[in-house]
């Protein structure tokens, strides 16, 4: 008999050595029932959200390219930030100011990265949607796990959800590649792990690290630390709570603190000459930002976007912030409370007011919403013990009784009636609104113009362009590389490749800026004011415009123009 053969006839079975195969299979024998176990726990909210997810799926899957159109350059911004970290390995595709943190893109970037979704998909900007719609159907799954962590039933969790996602609102917003939606879903998922029934030291830090990677990702959401962690607390045990909340700030801050210490690192942490720094950055964006006016003044730019919102949706916000306020005085839903409001608050500020502000308004309005209902409506009759035995039901009634059940009756068809009619008015306005998002191709004119563009303009003209349209024309190999318009009057290297000012501008391919844009770049209005239409897209919507300077004329192509002096705008460096 050999040494193995004599080592198994002699040690206990536990104590034979196994292959690294035979480890493997057995942990995923263990994984398997583990997840088994946990499918059956919860196996209703997984039959709910598997009858939910399609529905979303479609809604916010169907032309999700179409509709919004290119109503903003910050999609574009965002994809040409993200196309530099992938093939220039910069951070940005001209000077990084530390507007926001960079994790949002670096999202955005690692998704195309993997996918291929610059070369793949018709534009950049459609690429980016592709990860946002991937990321709403996440931040669905969060939404209803916090609803049910927080005490809601099923139903109400589930209705929170299909507010939250087929509101017009959240169509418009949440296909945008904003991120605003890229740090709602790390927020989401840091307060579902906050709320975790585990209580455990591995749920605060991970409640920490996503918190921070909202940061990363849009660093406003700061706003909602003090209600993570009222949260996180209202969750302890009493027994691990030292190290929970250690746990918690430490994955917090350590993460945080990256940022910081990467503006070190590059001698851009305080204001100095010759350099952009994080210091003057988040002095801007706090206290220097021009302020968008009252939301009680019809004429300023605060009231305009409001009324945009209640324009596509005037029910879902408002009734959010309605249901708050009796909500304040349920502790388990207080914090979601809290948290609408005081974003609500905040739009009263006379400060500036960004148009996606309302995303992160969205799911705690949901939740409030579906909470309220939760609250109000009645739950299943608790079993009463009659004779020694426990019975479901109510006890039999006297005539006081009876008035009881009469008076609750009434009330609960009050309410059932109330929320029928809510409903009813609801899905009255969402319905054609939703089927717009549906048909309509609003991103039509921005795609056309950019290919009549590329197959008719061949020459070496410079091209002044948003930068919804600006990774769109590097990607097919336009040279000299086009410059975002924005740049032109407000970045110095960009201006110094234009020593003779707009005359050095040879197209303009964009929609006409408002005038209070136009008041901040004077060479593009200049440019503009010199220039002849060459074709028009989306009635207007987007034009492309040849500039004319002194001493050319309009039919003859840029390079038979003397009219320069310095060099073309160069090709960012790749270091």
């Amino acid at each position: 008999m050999t040494a193995t053969e004599l080592a198994g006839e002699t040690l206990p079975q536990v104590l034979r050595p196994r292959s690294t195969a035979g480890r493997a299979g057995e942990r995923a024998r263990i994984a398997g029932a583990w997840l088994a176990v946990r499918a059956q726990a919860h196996r209703q909210s997984l039959i709910l959200l598997a009858v939910l997810l399609p529905v979303v799926a479609v809604i916010h899957g169907v032309n999700f390219d179409g509709w919004p159109g290119r109503v903003t350059d910050d999609e574009g911004t965002y994809a040409a930030q993200a196309y530099s970290m992938q093939y220039w390995n910069r951070i940005a595709h001209y000077t990084y100011w530390y507007d926001h943190p960079f994790g949002g893109w670096l999202l955005i970037a690692i998704y195309t990265k993997l996918t291929d979704g610059f070369h793949r998909a018709p534009t950049a900007v459609t690429a980016a949607r592709e990860l946002m719609f991937l990321l709403h159907l996440v931040s669905c799954v969060l939404l209803y796990r916090l609803g049910r962590l927080l005490g809601l039933r099923r139903f109400f969790a589930g209705f929170a959800l299909l507010a939250y996602s087929l509101s017009p609102l959240a169509l418009w917003y949440q296909r945008m590649a904003f991120l605003d939606n890229i740090a709602v879903m790390w927020l989401l998922a840091a307060f579902a792990a906050a709320a975790s029934p585990r209580r455990s030291v591995g749920a605060a830090a991970l409640a920490g690290t996503f918190m921070a990677f909202s940061f990363w990702s849009k660093e406003t959401t700061l706003l909602f630390l003090p209600g993570l962690y009222v949260l996180l607390r209202q969750h302890r045990d009493p027994r691990n709570w030292r190290f929970v909340r250690r746990n918690f700030a430490g994955c917090l801050l350590g993460i945080c603190a990256i940022y910081l210490l990467y503006a070190t690192a590059k001698n851009e942490l305080f204001e100095g000459p010759g350099h952009v720094s994080l210091e003057w950055a988040v002095r801007w964006q706090l206290f220097e930002r021009a302020p968008s006016g009252s939301v009680l003044d019809s004429g300023s730019d605060t009231y305009n976007v409001v009324r945009s919102w209640l324009d596509l949706d005037p029910y879902l916000v408002p009734a959010g912030i309605a249901a708050a306020v009796p909500l304040l005085a349920l502790r388990r839903l207080r914090v979601v409370a809290v948290l609408l409001l005081v974003q609500f608050g905040f739009i009263f500020r006379n400060g500036y007011l960004p148009n996606p502000y309302v995303t992160a308004m969205l799911p705690f309005a949901a939740l409030c919403v579906a909470g309220l209902l939760d609250a109000a409506l009645p739950r299943r009759a608790p079993p009463v013990q009659r004779d020694g035995l426990v019975r479901t039901g109510w006890p039999a009634p006297t005539a006081r009784a009876w008035l009881g059940m009469l008076w609750t009756a009434l009330r609960r068809g009050a309410v059932g009636a109330a929320v029928v009619g809510a409903v009813v008015a609801v899905a009255l306005d969402w319905t054609p609104k939703i089927h717009t998002a549906l048909t309509r191709d609003a991103g039509a004119p921005s795609r056309d113009a950019t290919r009549w563009f590329l197959a008719n303009l061949r020459d070496h003209g410079t091209v002044v362009t948003d930068d919804i349209a600006w990774t769109d024309l590097v990607i097919a190999g336009r040279r000299p590389l086009p410059v975002w318009f924005y740049k032109l009057d407000l970045d110095p290297q960009v201006q110094a490749q234009f020593p003779n000012g707009w005359r050095d501008v040879d197209y303009l391919m964009m929609g006409k800026p408002p005038d209070s844009v136009l008041a901040e770049v004077p060479l593009v209005a200049e440019a503009l004011r010199n220039s002849v239409v060459l074709k028009s897209f989306g009635n207007g919507e987007i034009e492309i415009r040849r500039v004319v300077p002194p001493g050319c004329r309009a039919d003859l192509p840029p390079e038979r123009c003397e009219h320069r002096a310095g060099p073309r705008p160069k090709a960012p460096s790749r270091t």
